[in-house]
């Protein structure tokens, strides 16, 4: 589930993230060969992006338009297109999130050319009254993102991986009016914030690549919960809603048993050809004081489809197949809705350790670094240890780095969680194993 918190720094020079070769690292984590994949013990190493499934992944401040610097958020550039044309457009600081599932792409985002994104997507119809469109309402753990649903093809272009015909989320598209007069509402509650413009989201788009091949999860249907009300005012009770729109706008939450598998936002790996059953960040350690950008890296498809992402020594942790969480163990006290997430730009887990004055009070600010040791059990009985240190964030921010390995802040959206975010997966290669709904359960691994 993603989790971003801003910073109120001056804006760091952004550079462009290049390739570059395989590279082999003495950082946390690692191992296994032929150039990727890997993980238990010893050295790490990070394949080397091109075809045919090794994307190139860059930490930096984030897209120009944002108005605050971003931090560990890993981006990548995807292409995408018309339908069955040849009007396509490369959009730069795509989030590369395995918290949450499918393509959104924000309205208001300019291409890596510095074009505004502009292509007019065919919109996905109501499957139950062809006059009406769909739009979404979805539901981070920061905040609400609310936008249209449209059919797009899309690419990435260093590794060449490809699916067609996607349905996407177009967040802040005007096609889908106000998301005040949506019914319910996808305006959210304090302390939530409304997410759909790229310098409230902190990125040009999100390509969500977690445990499930959709964003109901496996359950396919996404037929609406009841609403959740307070005040007088009402939100969705699915952390994914569908709204049917008329062309006014007006969108209303649509009937259960409406939503499709074809209509909904897929996994769009699990749409690749042949490396779709899974994905693996690989970044580079980073030192204690962090690491200036851009810090590149890799994001390989497929677990056992190449030669370059064996599993190898890692340690597999089945996830719960409903809900994609594992148990984790901290300081004595057992967290049953755990999990790795990319998505999230620090390690936030339940502590009494002081969180940093304003403007930065979402991180934790000790008087001293201080290493935090927590235990992993998946569904099938496995267990990993998880090691991770947590610094004055005051004192990280004072170096102008896009990247710190450890990063941390208070998890006060859930008393239930341990969410090892990006601090952790760096000098990592960490799995996210995608759900064969019937045959296996999602998993994590490194």
């Amino acid at each position: 589930m993603r989790k971003l918190l801003s910073l109120s720094l001056t804006s760091l020079l952004l550079l462009a993230g290049c390739g570059g070769s395989g590279t082999t690292t003495t950082g946390g984590g690692g191992g296994g060969g032929d150039g990727g994949g890997g993980g238990g013990g010893g050295s790490q190493v990070i394949a080397t992006p091109g075809p045919p499934n090794v994307e190139t992944i860059t930490v930096d401040g984030g897209p120009t338009q944002l108005t605050t610097t971003a931090v560990n958020t890993a981006y990548l550039t995807v292409t995408v297109c018309v339908p069955n044309t040849n009007q396509c457009q490369n959009i730069d600081h795509i989030e590369v999130d395995t918290g949450s599932i499918g393509l959104r792409i924000l309205a208001d985002a300019v291409t890596s050319n510095g074009t505004p994104f502009s292509l007019a997507l065919p919109a996905v119809q109501d499957p139950t009254n062809a006059s009406n469109v769909l739009a979404e309402c979805l539901e981070f753990a920061d905040g609400f993102s609310w936008g249209s649903v449209n059919a797009a093809d899309i690419s990435l272009p260093v590794s060449g991986e490809s699916a067609t015909n996607v349905t996407v989320h177009v967040i802040g598209a005007a096609s889908a009016g106000d998301p005040n007069n949506a019914n319910p509402s996808c305006v959210p509650p304090p302390p939530l914030v409304t997410e759909n413009t790229v310098p409230s989201f902190g990125a040009n788009g999100i390509l969500g690549v977690g445990p499930f091949v959709n964003d109901c999860n496996s359950t396919g249907n996404c037929d609406p919960l009841a609403q959740v009300c307070s005040g007088g005012h009402c939100y969705p009770g699915n952390s994914a809603t569908y709204f049917t729109c008329t062309a006014a706008p007006n969108c209303t939450q649509v009937a259960k048993g409406t939503i499709n598998a074809q209509q909904q936002l897929p996994n769009p790996a699990v749409l690749f050809a042949n490396d779709n059953n899974g994905v693996i960040v690989e970044l580079p350690a980073v030192g204690a004081s962090g690491m200036a950008p851009p810090v590149n890296g890799s994001l390989v498809f497929g677990i056992g489809t190449q030669v370059n992402n064996s599993l190898g020594s890692a340690t597999k942790l089945e996830a719960d197949p409903a809900s994609g969480v594992i148990s984790a163990t901290l300081n004595g006290t057992t967290y049953q809705d755990s999990y790795l997430d990319s998505g999230s730009n620090a390690n936030f887990f339940p502590t009494s350790i002081a969180s940093c004055p304003q403007p930065n009070q979402g991180f934790l600010c000790p008087p001293a670094t201080t290493d935090e040791s927590a235990t992993l059990q998946g569904t099938n009985g496995s267990v990993l240890t998880a090691d991770f240190s947590v610094a004055n964030a005051n004192t990280l921010f004072m170096n102008d780095y896009a990247a710190f390995s450890n990063l941390a802040g208070n998890n006060t959206a859930s008393n239930t969680s341990v969410d090892l975010g990006l601090s952790f997966f760096y000098g990592r290669n960490v799995f996210t194993g995608f759900e064969n709904p019937g045959v296996s359960a999602p998993y994590f691994a490194y």
